[in-house]
């Protein structure tokens, strides 16, 4: 035989509706005090279930003389009250559906994004991002030497030429830099180089908008774009206090 205690608890039913709906089934016509000792449950419990299974229609109430009594329906009886259930389920997810653009509306605070790419295209993505993006300003940790190696000249050139006038931000970049302090996309407003003998990174740290790309520019290149007002103004923060030094 099914358990029928945890199938009807599944239906939304509680512990007391349950013993005191099956007690009642078990017993027929009975008063509160019988069904509160068949189920053993409190009477208190026993008033607040029977109410609930009334209204559901599980139970009905029969008066002899001064007594009222409380009778069981049918157990068929479930299949409509479930079949009720699941129809006002289904109405409210219809609703749901319709108006969930409303409720999104009304969601507080950021909503952080993270993206990540891999292989060749990942440096790529970033350099696409950006342009449309087309930030005021743009902060980079780097090496400008490793970057440079992901891309043949003519790659390098056709990129500048097609690309570049695109994009207007000024940098400021702090990073491994070659002798002719590299080729950039935009105007550099501070450009801090450091010791390549003693910093020899291959990767890329670049901050605008409200953005953190981080780049692995050797080995299975990756990219991991971070969308956060939060970071991106911690990052921007430290570039003002290396911008000072």
């Amino acid at each position: 035989m099914r358990d029928w205690k945890n199938l009807l608890k599944k239906l939304g039913f509680t512990e007391g509706e349950v013993s005191v709906y099956l007690a009642s089934l078990e017993m027929g016509a009975a008063t509160v005090q019988d069904i509160a000792k068949k189920a053993r449950v409190s009477r208190v419990t026993t008033y607040a279930a029977i109410e609930r299974l009334v209204v559901q229609g599980l139970i009905t109430t029969i008066t002899k003389g001064k007594r009222t009594l409380y009778h069981a329906e049918p157990p068929k009886r479930l299949i409509e009250v479930v079949s009720r259930h699941v129809a006002g389920i289904e109405a409210t997810l219809s609703d749901i559906k319709d108006s969930v653009d409303e409720l999104s509306l009304l969601q507080g605070g950021e909503k952080p994004a993270v993206k990540v790419y891999e292989g060749p295209d990942a440096l790529a993505a970033l350099q696409d991002d950006i342009l449309n993006e087309k930030p005021e300003t743009i902060d980079v940790v780097t090496n400008l030497m490793a970057v440079r190696s992901l891309y043949n000249p003519e790659q390098r050139k056709t990129y500048l030429k097609k690309e570049a006038p695109k994009y207007k931000s000024a940098i400021r970049v702090v990073g491994i830099l070659p002798e002719d302090g590299g080729q950039w996309v935009g105007a550099v407003a501070v450009k801090i180089p450091l010791d390549r003998t003693k910093y020899n990174f291959a990767a890329d740290i670049t901050v605008y908008q409200n953005k953190v790309a981080l780049s692995v520019l050797r080995g299975k290149q990756f990219m991991v774009l971070i969308e956060s007002k939060d970071l991106s103004d911690a990052m921007r923060a430290l570039f003002d206090q290396i911008s000072k030094k």
